[in-house]
């Protein structure tokens, strides 16, 4: 399991690109995000001990004050402890009132790119067969980045040194507490392993969907 925690790339912080609104020119200049003016998000724990990865896109107005306003999430990393912490992060930032009256109003956006230290580690794999339909479950679909949806769940998790899921959480949708825990008895029931000859380092985190009837 990666143990390091790299440093978050912030792009295109120094030099914000800003989209031209309809029928409005765009801006003669766009304001900087300096170290000063921001405070880089912190890593959930949770996420790093999932190896939780990922790009969020936001979009964000300047109130004329300088306050970050109307702070929206362009694009998920997939993954929404992430996207959270990267909103409460640019929330916290700080602009001129010269800087806001520069933006005009416009929608900035701005990517935080989530990236843990060291090689890509291997991940189990899920064992064919394991894991068959049984009751609303129609089967599990080993890392399945789409969000889940009325089809399936998307979920991360653990897996044991036996090959046996646990912590399993599922990640975009409000389930009631008996279909949790039966989503989670499924996943446990499934079993993994690793390809023996590929070398490399190994990590015990896993993700996928749980395909839906």
């Amino acid at each position: 399991m990666k143990t390091g925690l790299g440093a978050l790339a912030l792009t295109a912080l120094a030099a914000l690109a800003v989209q031209t609104r309809a029928g409005a020119a765009p801006p003669a200049s766009v304001p900087a995000l300096s170290p000063e003016s921001c405070v880089r998000p912190a890593y959930p724990r949770e996420a790093i001990r999932y190896e939780l990865e990922g790009i969020t896109t936001l979009r964000f107005r300047l109130a004329p004050d300088g306050r970050v306003a109307d702070v929206q999430v362009a694009k998920s990393s997939g993954w929404a402890m992430l996207d959270e912490a990267v909103v409460q992060s640019l929330q916290a930032c700080r602009f001129t009132p010269a800087q806001a009256a520069k933006a005009g109003g416009a929608a900035l956006p701005v990517q935080y790119v989530w990236s843990l230290d060291g090689e890509h580690a291997l991940r189990p794999h899920l064992v064919p067969g394991s894991c068959p339909a049984r009751g609303r479950f129609a089967g599990f679909q080993p890392y399945d980045n789409r969000p889940s949806g009325a089809d399936g769940v998307k979920v991360r998790l653990l897996v044991d040194p036996n090959g046996q899921a646990r912590g399993v959480k599922p990640e975009g949708a409000t389930l009631a507490p008996a279909v949790a825990d039966a989503l989670a008895a499924y996943v446990a029931s499934c079993r993994f392993g690793f390809d023996l000859a590929l070398k490399g380092e190994r990590t015990d985190t896993a993700y996928g969907r749980v395909l839906l009837r």
